[in-house]
């Protein structure tokens, strides 16, 4: 195929079509179609086609464009709220990765109790998206079984559904809390809790289930108030550590399993007197930024969010725009259907909010 001709701009035509651009670049209607419909293309045809658009003040017509292909160029992204740094970090990081791509987002906040179950999921269905990507709340689970059934992509962010097959970016999160209590233990530490979440939520699972495990490998005992279970919440965290600190041989070391979590057990460790790490050892999760605004430094659990967002996005657009070649996305495991679930690793970043206990 011959190099792309620059051809003079035509005045007096409003709104400029397609027929414009081939006239300004000597390229066909099919390649200018397919570039305004995400498809590849040579570079110096797509260089052409951007620069005749800029300098005609082409602009994409998206509602006729959807009605033609049936697609939107947008991903609903659904989370269960929009008050957290985990799933802001999530919002930021899929939207500038699909950007490139020319794919837009649209943001949903689960309603959960003040809505009908899976209404989120049923308005961005609604609005014609290409896909989801989400970090599901229990109420959502059906309705995203029902509409990945339907056809409509679903990648699956921090937590799995049972029933959805689809693709998934998740947590070792077995591994976090085992990291956790490893630090803890490697500083002397034999009488350690955790304030975890509820065990009806697929990655909490996990957590808690790795803060058992790893109690039981380096032998220490786990008695009935070692795990602390509530909703995710700050006044489920402050709850819990008041609990912890009112028992008669309060723990030396405190592990937190989540964000919200992690803040409401601070608040209710400071109000108590207490201090870190002189009286009590504490790991948080999930946030860098809150550790280095506590003094001393807060030792902290981070999941790699950028990467997830990331991450989530490829599969997402691989499930959008297949390509020529299938490989499986780095860390993925291969399964036995299409799928792909992507298992990342979380970083126990060290601080000095854990020391040697006085007893």
């Amino acid at each position: 195929m011959s190099e792309p001709r620059a051809r003079a701009v035509r005045p007096g035509r409003s709104p400029v079509t397609y027929k414009d651009l081939q006239e300004h670049t000597g390229l066909s209607l099919s390649t200018i179609s397919k570039y305004f419909n995400g498809l590849p293309l040579r570079e110096s045809n797509r260089v052409a086609v951007e620069t005749a658009a800029s300098e005609l003040g082409y602009r994409v017509n998206t509602l006729a464009r959807s009605l033609r292909t049936q697609r939107s160029r947008t991903v609903g992204v659904l989370l269960p709220v929009l008050d957290n740094p985990f799933h802001l970090s999530i919002i930021a990081g899929i939207e500038a990765a699909l950007s490139d791509s020319g794919v837009g987002v649209v943001v949903s906040a689960s309603r959960g109790a003040h809505g009908e179950p899976g209404a989120a999921v049923d308005s961005l269905a609604g609005r014609m998206v290409d896909g989801i990507i989400a970090v599901p709340a229990a109420h959502d689970a059906a309705t995203l079984v029902a509409v990945s059934g339907r056809g409509l992509p679903v990648v699956l962010i921090d937590r799995l559904v049972d029933g959805l097959d689809g693709d998934a970016v998740v947590l070792d999160n077995a591994d976090a809390a085992r990291q956790a209590v490893r630090h803890v233990v490697d500083h002397g530490h034999r009488r350690v809790a955790a304030i975890a979440g509820p065990p009806d939520i697929w990655s909490l699972r996990g957590r808690s289930d790795g803060f058992l495990d790893a109690m039981r490998q380096h032998s220490l005992e786990v008695g009935p108030g070692a795990v602390r279970s509530g909703p995710l919440t700050v006044e489920s965290g402050v709850a819990s550590m008041r609990s912890l600190l009112a028992e008669p041989e309060r723990p030396t070391a405190v592990v937190c399993l989540n964000y919200e979590l992690t803040v409401g057990a601070l608040i209710a460790l400071n109000e108590s007197g207490l201090r870190i790490p002189e009286d009590i050892s504490f790991v948080g999760f999930d946030s860098l930024e809150l550790s280095q605004v506590i003094k001393p430094r807060l030792s902290m659990v981070v999941q790699p969010t950028h990467e997830i967002a990331v991450r989530a996005a490829d599969l997402m657009r691989r499930r959008l725009e297949p390509q020529p070649e299938s490989e499986l996305e780095p860390g993925a495991q291969a399964g036995p259907d299409p799928y792909q679930r992507v298992v990342l690793r979380a970083e126990l970043v060290p601080g000095g909010s854990v020391a040697r206990p006085r007893d």
